[in-house]
Protein backbone atom coordinates (compact mmCIF):
# COMPACT_ATOMS: atom_id res chain seq x y z
CA UNK A 1 0.00 0.00 0.00
CA UNK A 2 1.11 3.16 -1.04
CA UNK A 3 1.68 5.88 1.74
CA UNK A 4 -0.41 8.86 2.37
CA UNK A 5 1.40 11.99 1.66
CA UNK A 6 1.88 13.44 5.43
CA UNK A 7 1.08 16.90 6.38
CA UNK A 8 4.00 18.86 7.44
CA UNK A 9 3.14 19.65 11.01
CA UNK A 10 6.38 21.50 11.74
CA UNK A 11 6.08 23.68 8.74
CA UNK A 12 4.30 27.26 10.04
CA UNK A 13 0.86 27.10 10.98
CA UNK A 14 -0.51 28.72 8.17
CA UNK A 15 1.15 30.18 4.99
CA UNK A 16 -0.61 32.66 2.26
CA UNK A 17 -1.56 32.57 -1.58
CA UNK A 18 -4.28 34.41 -3.81
CA UNK A 19 -8.41 33.94 -2.88
CA UNK A 20 -10.70 33.99 -5.21
CA UNK A 21 -11.28 37.67 -4.59
CA UNK A 22 -8.10 38.87 -4.83
CA UNK A 23 -6.80 39.15 -1.51
CA UNK A 24 -4.72 36.90 0.68
CA UNK A 25 -6.06 33.61 2.14
CA UNK A 26 -4.68 31.28 4.46
CA UNK A 27 -3.64 27.47 3.58
CA UNK A 28 -1.90 25.11 5.05
CA UNK A 29 0.78 24.61 2.02
CA UNK A 30 2.82 26.76 -0.04
CA UNK A 31 2.78 26.40 -3.66
CA UNK A 32 5.12 29.39 -4.66
CA UNK A 33 3.18 31.43 -7.90
CA UNK A 34 0.03 29.25 -7.74
CA UNK A 35 -2.97 30.89 -9.39
CA UNK A 36 -5.80 28.07 -6.71
CA UNK A 37 -8.25 29.73 -8.97
CA UNK A 38 -7.66 27.80 -11.63
CA UNK A 39 -9.57 24.16 -12.32
CA UNK A 40 -6.04 22.41 -13.16
CA UNK A 41 -4.86 23.10 -9.92
CA UNK A 42 -6.76 19.80 -8.80
CA UNK A 43 -5.62 17.94 -11.53
CA UNK A 44 -8.68 16.02 -11.93
CA UNK A 45 -10.88 14.70 -14.65
CA UNK A 46 -14.48 15.83 -14.91
CA UNK A 47 -15.49 13.23 -13.31
CA UNK A 48 -13.37 12.86 -10.59
CA UNK A 49 -14.26 16.80 -10.05
CA UNK A 50 -18.00 15.74 -9.72
CA UNK A 51 -16.70 13.39 -6.61
CA UNK A 52 -14.80 16.04 -5.04
CA UNK A 53 -17.67 18.26 -4.99
CA UNK A 54 -19.76 15.17 -3.62
CA UNK A 55 -17.19 14.51 -1.35
CA UNK A 56 -17.16 17.79 0.06
CA UNK A 57 -20.94 17.91 0.63
CA UNK A 58 -21.22 14.61 2.04
CA UNK A 59 -19.01 15.61 4.90
CA UNK A 60 -20.70 18.92 5.30
CA UNK A 61 -24.20 16.41 5.71
CA UNK A 62 -22.59 13.95 7.69
CA UNK A 63 -21.29 16.99 10.32
CA UNK A 64 -24.88 18.40 10.10
CA UNK A 65 -26.46 15.01 11.66
CA UNK A 66 -23.35 14.56 14.14
CA UNK A 67 -23.74 17.94 15.58
CA UNK A 68 -27.46 17.25 16.15
CA UNK A 69 -28.67 19.66 13.75
CA UNK A 70 -31.96 19.16 11.24
CA UNK A 71 -30.56 18.43 7.65
CA UNK A 72 -32.51 18.98 5.09
CA UNK A 73 -30.41 18.10 1.83
CA UNK A 74 -27.20 17.73 -0.10
CA UNK A 75 -26.69 19.36 -3.70
CA UNK A 76 -24.00 19.39 -6.08
CA UNK A 77 -23.71 20.76 -9.80
CA UNK A 78 -22.79 18.01 -12.03
CA UNK A 79 -20.49 19.11 -14.85
CA UNK A 80 -19.54 22.95 -15.51
CA UNK A 81 -20.77 25.17 -12.84
CA UNK A 82 -22.13 28.26 -14.05
CA UNK A 83 -21.19 29.78 -10.62
CA UNK A 84 -18.67 29.37 -7.53
CA UNK A 85 -20.95 27.40 -5.83
CA UNK A 86 -19.86 23.56 -6.78
CA UNK A 87 -22.68 22.27 -4.05
CA UNK A 88 -24.55 23.35 -0.62
CA UNK A 89 -26.15 21.30 2.35
CA UNK A 90 -29.02 22.68 3.48
CA UNK A 91 -30.04 22.68 7.16
CA UNK A 92 -30.45 24.30 10.25
CA UNK A 93 -30.49 23.70 14.04
CA UNK A 94 -26.88 23.74 14.48
CA UNK A 95 -27.44 25.35 17.68
CA UNK A 96 -24.12 23.71 19.10
CA UNK A 97 -21.12 25.06 18.86
CA UNK A 98 -18.83 22.03 18.54
CA UNK A 99 -21.01 20.97 15.99
CA UNK A 100 -21.01 23.64 14.23
CA UNK A 101 -17.04 23.95 14.08
CA UNK A 102 -16.66 20.44 12.45
CA UNK A 103 -19.85 20.98 10.17
CA UNK A 104 -17.43 24.44 8.77
CA UNK A 105 -14.39 22.25 7.71
CA UNK A 106 -15.64 18.66 7.50
CA UNK A 107 -16.11 19.49 3.27
CA UNK A 108 -12.92 21.01 3.40
CA UNK A 109 -11.04 18.48 5.24
CA UNK A 110 -12.96 15.97 3.48
CA UNK A 111 -12.08 16.19 -0.17
CA UNK A 112 -8.22 16.81 1.26
CA UNK A 113 -8.39 13.34 2.90
CA UNK A 114 -10.13 12.06 0.00
CA UNK A 115 -7.45 13.04 -2.78
CA UNK A 116 -5.17 11.62 0.03
CA UNK A 117 -6.72 8.29 -0.48
CA UNK A 118 -7.13 8.32 -3.93
CA UNK A 119 -3.21 8.82 -4.71
CA UNK A 120 -4.47 12.20 -6.08
CA UNK A 121 -3.13 14.81 -3.55
CA UNK A 122 -0.66 17.59 -4.23
CA UNK A 123 0.18 20.79 -2.06
CA UNK A 124 -1.44 22.35 -5.09
CA UNK A 125 -4.41 20.28 -5.47
CA UNK A 126 -4.65 20.94 -1.92
CA UNK A 127 -4.36 24.76 -1.62
CA UNK A 128 -7.33 24.82 -4.26
CA UNK A 129 -9.24 22.67 -1.97
CA UNK A 130 -9.05 24.84 0.41
CA UNK A 131 -9.42 28.17 -1.78
CA UNK A 132 -12.46 26.48 -2.87
CA UNK A 133 -13.52 26.46 0.67
CA UNK A 134 -14.08 30.36 1.46
CA UNK A 135 -17.68 30.33 1.55
CA UNK A 136 -17.50 27.96 4.97
CA UNK A 137 -14.49 29.51 6.85
CA UNK A 138 -16.27 33.01 5.97
CA UNK A 139 -19.11 32.47 7.36
CA UNK A 140 -17.80 30.84 10.16
CA UNK A 141 -15.24 33.48 10.95
CA UNK A 142 -18.06 35.83 10.95
CA UNK A 143 -19.73 34.58 14.31
CA UNK A 144 -16.73 33.45 15.44
CA UNK A 145 -14.45 36.56 15.54
CA UNK A 146 -11.99 34.81 18.34
CA UNK A 147 -10.51 31.92 15.48
CA UNK A 148 -8.27 33.10 13.40
CA UNK A 149 -5.04 31.96 11.28
CA UNK A 150 -2.43 32.06 13.86
CA UNK A 151 -3.35 35.78 14.93
CA UNK A 152 -6.50 35.50 17.40
CA UNK A 153 -7.22 33.38 20.19
CA UNK A 154 -8.33 29.93 18.27
CA UNK A 155 -6.32 28.99 15.31
CA UNK A 156 -8.38 27.40 12.89
CA UNK A 157 -6.52 24.67 12.56
CA UNK A 158 -8.63 23.63 15.63
CA UNK A 159 -11.27 23.78 13.74
CA UNK A 160 -9.97 21.40 11.17
CA UNK A 161 -8.21 18.78 13.98
CA UNK A 162 -12.13 18.41 15.40
CA UNK A 163 -13.26 17.98 12.12
CA UNK A 164 -10.75 15.30 11.02
CA UNK A 165 -11.58 13.30 14.12
CA UNK A 166 -15.47 13.42 13.41
CA UNK A 167 -14.77 12.09 9.59
CA UNK A 168 -11.85 9.14 10.83
CA UNK A 169 -14.84 8.27 12.68
CA UNK A 170 -17.66 8.04 10.19
CA UNK A 171 -15.38 8.00 6.94
CA UNK A 172 -17.50 5.09 6.08
CA UNK A 173 -20.81 6.68 5.93
CA UNK A 174 -19.10 10.01 3.75
CA UNK A 175 -17.86 7.87 1.46
CA UNK A 176 -21.82 6.38 1.27
CA UNK A 177 -23.50 9.39 0.97
CA UNK A 178 -20.76 10.63 -1.90
CA UNK A 179 -21.13 7.54 -3.70
CA UNK A 180 -24.89 8.24 -4.03
CA UNK A 181 -24.91 11.92 -4.38
CA UNK A 182 -22.61 12.04 -7.43
CA UNK A 183 -25.06 9.81 -8.97
CA UNK A 184 -28.60 11.90 -8.69
CA UNK A 185 -26.96 15.40 -7.62
CA UNK A 186 -29.62 16.08 -4.92
CA UNK A 187 -30.61 13.81 -1.78
CA UNK A 188 -32.88 14.85 0.75
CA UNK A 189 -32.76 14.07 4.41
CA UNK A 190 -34.73 10.91 4.69
CA UNK A 191 -32.29 9.08 2.09
CA UNK A 192 -28.84 10.34 3.83
CA UNK A 193 -30.12 9.60 7.02
CA UNK A 194 -30.78 6.13 6.00
CA UNK A 195 -27.34 5.84 3.78
CA UNK A 196 -25.12 7.20 6.89
CA UNK A 197 -27.26 5.43 9.41
CA UNK A 198 -27.45 8.52 11.96
CA UNK A 199 -30.31 9.85 13.44
CA UNK A 200 -31.46 13.40 11.72
CA UNK A 201 -32.15 16.52 14.50
CA UNK A 202 -35.18 18.56 15.42
CA UNK A 203 -35.58 21.43 12.90
CA UNK A 204 -35.02 25.14 13.98
CA UNK A 205 -38.47 27.12 14.98
CA UNK A 206 -37.60 29.70 12.82
CA UNK A 207 -35.66 27.89 9.93
CA UNK A 208 -35.97 29.95 6.79
CA UNK A 209 -35.98 26.54 4.62
CA UNK A 210 -39.71 26.02 4.48
CA UNK A 211 -40.77 22.77 2.51
CA UNK A 212 -42.45 25.19 -0.04
CA UNK A 213 -39.71 26.82 -0.80
CA UNK A 214 -36.09 25.29 -0.05
CA UNK A 215 -35.84 22.54 -3.60
CA UNK A 216 -36.47 25.45 -5.95
CA UNK A 217 -33.42 27.35 -4.57
CA UNK A 218 -30.31 26.95 -6.65
CA UNK A 219 -27.25 26.09 -4.38
CA UNK A 220 -26.56 29.94 -4.63
CA UNK A 221 -30.08 31.15 -3.31
CA UNK A 222 -29.80 28.25 -0.95
CA UNK A 223 -26.49 29.57 0.84
CA UNK A 224 -27.74 33.32 0.95
CA UNK A 225 -30.58 31.69 3.01
CA UNK A 226 -28.52 29.83 5.10
CA UNK A 227 -26.22 33.21 5.74
CA UNK A 228 -29.65 34.75 6.57
CA UNK A 229 -30.19 32.22 9.24
CA UNK A 230 -26.83 32.51 11.09
CA UNK A 231 -27.32 36.46 10.83
CA UNK A 232 -30.54 36.09 12.51
CA UNK A 233 -29.41 33.69 15.26
CA UNK A 234 -26.36 35.72 15.80
CA UNK A 235 -28.80 38.90 16.55
CA UNK A 236 -30.63 37.13 18.99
Amino acid sequence: MTALPAEDRTAPSWCTTMGLDGQPYPVRHHAPGLDPTTPACLAVTEAQLNYVRAVHEAGHAVAVLLGRGHLHSAEIVIGDADAEIGGVVQACNMADGHGYAIYSAAGERAVDRWLREAGLWTPEGAIANEVAAWSDRAQFLEINPHVGFGDREVDYRVVHDLADQALDQHWTAVGRVADRLVSVGHLGADEIVAIAGIPNGTASAKCPLQPADWWDETPAQAAAADRRYWTDRDED
